[in-house]
């Protein structure tokens, strides 16, 4: 079974097919900070709890979510840069009230940021 994508609303999976098309698919990184870093800019939540999602062993993000200078090649293949953030996503995030909201309907893919 391919890997999909874990970004909110991404229909992507980890195929030929896609691969072929130039998507490539990347591992959460195994290191605190950077990993604790992407699982904020995912902004996903866990249903049950509302409590931010904690990714599996499994779990990765596509292409489509880092800036196309955030790559390199390396022995022909294409791998992200050292210390980068996803920031690429298909939702809309807006300050309402008591904070942030996010809106997880499908919307052109634009930059955000979540400042710390």
């Amino acid at each position: 079974m391919p890997k999909a994508c874990s970004a909110i609303n991404c229909p992507n999976r980890d195929t030929r097919e896609s691969r072929a098309r130039g998507l490539s698919f990347h591992s959460f990184p195994k290191a605190h900070e950077l990993r604790k870093r992407w699982m904020l800019a995912v902004k996903r939540i866990e249903p049950g709890s509302r409590r931010l999602w904690i990714p599996g062993a499994g779990a990765c993000l596509c292409s489509q979510h880092f800036a196309q200078d955030e790559f390199e090649l390396y022995g022909g293949q294409k791998r992200l840069k050292a210390g980068v953030i996803p920031s690429v996503f298909s939702f809309k995030v807006l300050w309402r009230g008591e904070g942030l909201v996010v809106i997880t309907e499908p919307a052109t893919l634009e930059r955000s940021c979540l400042c710390m």
